[in-house]
């Protein structure tokens, strides 16, 4: 279950984009921004905080529904129209959940979005201002 939660952040990492004046970082407007993720399937909330150094941090709810942090790296690809996320480790110990990647798009703070990522996996994102 916590895979699919993790996977989430992959999705929503989509959501990560900046407006035109940002063109070379599609992921600069989320910096200083929290993306809000919500697994259509499960109802499984998420947020992840995106730094420029290609780290990020996010929480969702465990199995008990208390909230889990988490950490891992992201990377873009195909010209940077991709991208992809990696756990560092899973929460609560177990096997780490596969790399997911998703389609990036430009988004502002206020936007919401679908988005679906490679492991099948969709979710409602949203980006607002402020960590």
């Amino acid at each position: 279950m916590r895979t699919r939660h993790l996977a989430l952040a992959a999705v929503f990492a989509s959501a990560l984009m900046a407006g035109p004046a940002l063109a070379d970082d599609l992921m600069a407007n989320t910096y200083a921004n929290t993306v809000t993720t919500k697994n259509k399937a499960n109802g499984a909330g998420g947020t992840l905080l995106f730094n420029q150094d290609g780290t990020y941090s996010g929480t969702t709810a465990g199995p008990d529904g208390k909230p889990v942090s988490y950490t891992g790296k992201w990377s873009t690809k195909d010209d940077g129209k991709t991208l992809c996320l990696t756990v560092d480790a899973p929460p609560g110990g177990g096997p780490a959940p596969k790399p997911s990647c998703s389609p990036l798009s430009a988004h502002n703070v206020g936007d919401s979005w679908n988005v679906t990522n490679d492991l099948g996996d969709s979710y409602d994102v949203s980006l607002s201002a402020g960590r």
